[in-house]
């Protein structure tokens, strides 16, 4: 059995990342892959190379350093070296291709500078991508194109386009630190195990919304106390907030695609009575239940609208032969 002090108790302990070990493609300067979710690697990780991260069009929490944050489409993020970073769907079924993910080895890079000028800025960008870095404003869309469009091309001409895209992360006018500075300061790489009895944690949470925080602990090993505390250290929140982001999270997604009552709904997302979950719904969403499932309805209708018309335009515009 464990006892309280056995477990960090500052930032400087903060549960060790898995390590990801990336293989560059022969003759690439850079590996661009599009991942689906949930992934085997998706998880809490750190590696020497850098990471561009862009999500086009899911929604989640984001978790940089010691950073927390909610995403959104069109989400972009530079990380550095060695800096812990996850993105979570909480309660998603599996998403095809939610992430396009840019990484490279930036300190062999940076190294062949005098000979090859375009990667003077990466130096420039290291004091950003140390603490990692979001790219805000309509450029992260314009950016995250560029990157599909590298992805796409999956040749070896695709490095003007790779330096384009960190060039146009350096101009960005709108960007913002995420890992805080102490973090940087203080991170020290600590147990794989401990930490993956969290993400072990999380997974749980994300299959079985209303399971309760000391079945977790049990099912992780940890004690309650120590699991709690573990817990907000690694993902910024405590379990009850996390837990209800999830359970809002699962609820939204029944309203959205599927016919399910919404009192259904409610024990389904593993809330005990409708009154909570109206509650904690609202806070979270800012609308009801009842006006999600609605406005989700007509946005379906919208979509199937628009790839009608779009349809029908092709058709018009093939010659008939």
């Amino acid at each position: 059995m464990r006892i309280a002090s056995d477990f960090p108790q500052s930032i400087s302990d903060t549960y060790t990342a898995t390590r990801e070990q990336i293989i560059l493609p022969g003759g690439m300067s850079y590996l661009i892959r599009r991942d689906d979710y949930p992934n085997p690697i998706c998880i809490w990780n750190y590696h020497p190379e850098w990471e561009i991260h862009f999500i086009p069009d899911a929604q989640g929490f984001a978790y940089v350093g010691d950073f927390i944050g909610p995403f959104k489409p069109g989400h972009l993020v530079l990380t550095g070296t060695n800096l812990p970073h996850n993105w979570i769907t909480p309660g998603a079924p599996q998403l095809k291709g939610r992430d396009l993910v840019l990484q490279f080895d930036a300190e062999a890079l940076i190294g062949v500078r005098a000979v090859c000028r375009e990667f003077d800025v990466l130096h420039r960008l290291k004091d950003l991508a140390q603490r990692g870095v979001e790219i805000l404003g309509p450029e992260a869309l314009e950016i995250g194109r560029k990157i599909l469009d590298l992805h796409n091309q999956k040749s070896a001409g695709g490095l003007g386009r790779f330096i384009e895209i960190l060039e146009d992360i350096e101009t960005a006018p709108q960007k913002r630190l995420l890992a805080s500075e102490h973090f940087i300061s203080s991170y020290n790489q600590v147990s794989d195990r401990r930490h993956r009895r969290i993400d072990k944690a999380i997974q749980i949470m994300q299959s079985s919304p209303g399971t309760q925080m000391h079945e977790v602990a049990q099912l992780v090993g940890l004690e309650p106390s120590a699991f709690s505390r573990a817990f907000r250290r690694m993902t910024g929140m405590n379990f009850s907030s996390y837990s209800r982001s999830v359970r809002v999270w699962r609820a939204r997604t029944l309203l959205a695609e599927s016919e399910i009552s919404i009192t259904d709904i409610c024990f389904e997302a593993g809330f005990n009575n409708l009154s909570n979950f109206n509650r904690y719904f609202r806070l979270e969403t800012g609308l009801t239940p009842r006006s999600y499932r609605m406005a989700a309805r007509i946005r379906g209708k919208s979509v199937v609208a628009a790839q009608a018309i779009s349809e029908a335009q092709y058709n018009a515009s093939v010659p008939v032969t």
